[in-house]
């Protein structure tokens, strides 16, 4: 009891302190409305915002502005009414005397600046037509013909008069400080924000019936402002059901509905200020779009209006940088199945502000859905990591004619995209360690996901079993029992650091296919020292598949086919102790990935020549133009069509005919699933 009537004591307080804008008292000596505007009239727009900003702090605001009023805002979530009551000004924000002010229209990262100063924030469009029903007077917008004068301070200046003239005209009985709508626009917070870069979003100027004349709209850039321009602070301090929060928190969180019709919007405000620095990106990929273009996906950074991209063929050379908006990050006219590699700066168009480059992601443009994805996780600053190793996993793929694309492993934690649409996935993990985390608890459960799906993960790195077994949670060393499938038992062969630089593949497995040993960096060979490579041991069903040289049986990597905990769907997994990209000489690592991907894809790679001898199936015309057809001795099950990287393109069940006009020239895989047998042929398309 005694708590909730504290709560009621709380409740009480902020509501009678809330109804008051904070700012100091209107000094008698400050400027009125029109001496400000003739001051102001020949300023730049800089040094405008400038002294607008500091007469507002400094409190030159009329009284009759000061207390602020109620607007209740509702919605139904989850089947229940839910209701905030925020304090908002009574008319929108002016400088100057109750007899004399000026609704000064403002650019909006001014009047986010000023909001934040004092403890309030802008409304949404659901919140300007809340203010606009609950308005004690509202007036018919008053307009001046449109002409290059309209965004001056002299056209500001002509309308304040107008609508001065006009609100005088309802004294009484609705005095000054009454709650009034309809005389101006609003500038309002929106998710149109950030959609397009530098972009002011106004709404509103409802006319006697209730409708806006200004739809939202964001086509104006954020430098824009004129005469119909109005600022309406909003305090953004508020209670719902007896507890204190924000008008931002409610707009960013499960609540939203009550403020916005458009959904959640974060962050709900304008970026401002001084911006003197941007953040390296961390988040982003590089996708596959279609046969002569690139996306790049990256998390959105509100000081971000560009990046600077830079585009290599090698990843070593790059070009002069191309400038893309943030929301048309598209590489176009690059050369069909060309290996790219890209790095790029965050850019601010307003400061001139270029952030330091990224890590190096490569892909490949094609004309169908890449099936590998190759996920950068080594994000750990230590000697040798130069951050692009995507250019021994990407190129030990494309040597084998194999297409890819790449993301960091915060664009997975990120959403930005999903592993579960990829065949195959190659995670790097380097050298990354405790420190940096090799898999977080996000990670972990795509990774869990992916595999009782159905993928194809193959790992490497020199500590995770250091960092996930031996040092990890209880979630940790079950993600590495049963979905890594292996028990850590050192953190280098024998206990010798900087010691054991080579392995050979297991005599009874024949998942690797060459007979010499495999030597990865000591830290002459290009790449880094790897001075401690886990020792593991298989489990729950997996298989040694290399073993460190002269240390004994001292297990270096492991695959494992079959389900995972948790799935139905067949899985495969390659687990290397080792970083794949220290592996010595490009010919070793090309021959490695063409094992482990003839070990996930057997029907598609490795059985096609075998089969290709059958002669009692057969497909024809062949070439084909339009459609092939089946002839074989037994009821076919599936006809599964591939291209020569192994992605389908088409599975028909109880056919003896596929359809491959829409298929560009070029040669093909077709897979034939009878009650008697399963085999690939060849065939070509013209």
């Amino acid at each position: 009891m005694r708590r909730i009537v504290f709560l009621s004591f709380l409740t009480l307080v902020f509501f009678s302190k809330a109804q008051f804008l904070n700012v100091p008292p209107r000094l008698v000596s400050m400027l009125t409305g029109s001496q400000y505007t003739a001051q102001i009239a020949s300023l730049n727009l800089s040094a405008r915002e400038s002294s607008i900003y500091n007469e507002v702090i400094s409190g030159n605001i009329p009284d009759f502005s000061r207390t602020l009023t109620a607007v209740t805002s509702s919605a139904v979530i989850n089947g229940s009414l839910q209701s905030v009551t925020y304090y908002v000004l009574p008319d929108y924000l002016a400088i100057g005397s109750n007899a004399d002010y000026f609704l000064c229209p403002m650019s909006p990262m001014l009047a986010t600046k000023i909001a934040d100063s004092i403890g309030c924030t802008l409304p949404t469009r659901k919140m300007v037509n809340d203010i606009y029903a609950q308005a004690t007077l509202t007036v018919n917008p008053l307009t001046i013909p449109a002409s290059v004068t309209m965004t001056t301070v002299q056209a500001f200046a002509q309308h304040n008069e107008m609508v001065k003239t006009q609100r005088n005209g309802f004294i009484p009985p609705y005095y000054l400080g009454a709650l009034v709508a309809g005389d101006k626009k609003d500038v309002i917070i929106s998710n149109l924000i950030y959609s397009t870069a530098n972009r002011v979003i106004i709404y509103g100027w409802h006319t006697s019936i209730g409708n806006p004349i200004q739809p939202v709209t964001n086509v104006h850039a954020d430098s824009y402002m004129d005469y119909s321009h109005g600022i309406r602070l909003i305090q953004n301090s508020v209670i719902h059901n007896g507890v204190p929060t924000t008008i931002k928190s409610i707009l960013t969180g499960s609540l939203n509905s009550m403020l916005s019709d458009e959904g959640a919007i974060n962050p709900p405000e304008y970026p401002y200020g001084n911006i003197t620095s941007l953040n390296t990106p961390l988040s982003f990929a590089l996708l596959n779009k279609t046969n002569n273009s690139l996306e790049v996906k990256v998390k959105n950074d509100p000081n971000v209006t560009h990046y600077k991209v830079y585009l290599s063929i090698n990843g070593v050379s790059f070009s002069a940088p191309q400038l893309l908006a943030k929301t048309n990050l598209t590489l176009t006219a690059l050369t069909p199945n060309q290996v790219y590699f890209i790095k790029i700066s965050a850019y601010n168009s307003t400061y001139s502000l270029t952030s330091p480059v990224s890590e190096v992601l490569g892909a490949v443009p094609c004309n169908y859905q890449d099936s590998l994805l190759i996920v950068n996780g080594f994000d750990r600053s230590v000697t040798g990591n130069t951050y692009d190793f995507i250019k021994h996993h990407g190129g030990s793929a494309y040597s084998n004619a194999k297409y890819f694309s790449s993301a960091t492993n915060e664009a997975l934690q990120d959403g930005l995209l999903n592993i579960n649409t990829y065949k195959m996935v190659d995670w790097i993990l380097g050298k990354e360690s405790t420190a940096n985390q090799t898999f977080n608890s996000t990670e972990q459960t795509q990774v869990s996901n992916y595999l009782k799906q159905g993928g194809n993960f193959f790992v490497s790195g020199s500590e995770i079993g250091w960092d996930l077994d031996n040092n990890g949670t209880t979630a940790d060393k079950s993600f590495y029992n049963n979905y890594l499938k292996a028990s850590y038992v050192a953190d280098a062969p024998n206990g010798q650091a900087s010691t054991w630089y080579k392995a050979v593949k297991e005599p009874f497995n024949n998942l690797f296919t060459f007979t010499d040993t495999t030597f990865f960096d000591n830290g002459t060979n290009g790449s880094y020292n790897v001075d401690y490579p886990d020792v593991i041991t298989p489990l729950n069903g997996s298989a040694s598949c290399l073993k460190f040289t002269n240390s004994g049986s001292n297990v270096g990597a492991i695959n494992y086919s079959g389900t995972f905990s948790g799935g139905t769907a067949s899985a495969k997994l390659v687990y290397i102790t080792f970083p794949f990209e220290t592996i010595v000489t490009s010919a070793k690592r090309n021959s490695m990935f063409r094992d482990i991907w003839n070990y996930f894809f057997p029907n598609v790679i490795t059985s096609v020549h075998a089969l290709l001898i059958n002669s009692e199936y057969l497909i024809y015309p062949s070439p084909a133009h339009d459609i092939i057809y089946v002839s074989s001795p037994a009821k076919i099950n599936n006809l599964i069509l591939y291209n020569l990287q192994g992605q389908t393109l088409i599975h028909e069940s109880n056919a003896s005919q596929l359809y491959i006009d829409k298929l560009n020239p070029g040669i093909y895989l077709l897979e034939i699933q009878s009650e008697a047998n399963t085999l690939i042929k060849k065939f070509v398309k013209e």
